[in-house]
């Protein structure tokens, strides 16, 4: 019978790899969101009668709760759960954290999957969990298949293409209606000249000069 893992990581890419490579070994995944709360989904498939998972693979980002934490009550809840943490993207870990995750009951603490080294840092990830769940050797042929339909599937990915900016807003131009058939401008009219002053006075009646 196919052994189960039950994951969650917050960088998605590290989650496609993962996923890939386990079921390349005849593994069965679940794969639930990052925002999953997982001692909950331990505790239905309990009571559904359902068999739990062989090995848990959790993300230090996990978002319900702290991965230490989870740990403590995984190990209280259903004792004998082998958990696995990783760290995101990260491309090392002091042997500190590592003994510290062990002793919270994790049954490793790994590095992010390098895309820089895939090969090397897959085969080295894939190992550890395979002795964990008793399963050596790796099926390399199966392995590599999945690393090149990995890397195909990322050059075939559309690349982000820019936000066109939109050209300035052209001027507005003057229109043209018609007066009884006639073109007419709805420009302003230029202003007429002023009549020139002959220096003789001017008188007002009722507001016009004479």
């Amino acid at each position: 019978m196919a052994k189960t893992v039950l994951m969650t990581q917050s960088v998605q890419r590290q989650g496609e790899i993962w996923h890939s490579i386990l079921t390349s070994q005849g593994f069965t995944v679940i794969w639930e969101g990052n925002d999953a709360d997982l001692v909950h989904v331990l505790g239905q498939m309990q009571a559904a009668g359902l068999t739990l998972p062989d090995l848990i693979l959790i993300d230090m980002g996990m978002a319900i709760t702290n991965p230490y934490r989870f740990c403590q009550l995984a190990q209280q809840d259903f004792p004998g759960l082998t958990i696995v943490i990783t760290v995101g993207e990260e491309r090392a870990i002091t042997s500190a954290e590592r003994r510290w995750a062990i002793r919270q009951g994790a049954a490793d603490l790994l590095p992010g999957i390098q895309q820089s080294t895939l090969v090397a840092s897959v085969v080295s990830h894939l190992t550890r969990i395979m002795e964990l769940l008793n399963a050596l050797p790796l099926q390399q042929d199966a392995l590599m298949a999945a690393l090149s339909h990995l890397t195909v599937n990322r050059q075939e990915a559309p690349a982000d293409v820019p936000t066109p900016i939109p050209p300035p807003p052209s001027l507005p131009q003057p229109t043209h209606g018609k007066y009884r058939g006639t073109d007419v401008s709805t420009e302003q009219p230029t202003a007429l000249p002023k009549p020139e002053d002959d220096g003789q006075p001017r008188r007002r009646y009722r507001g016009s000069s004479y």
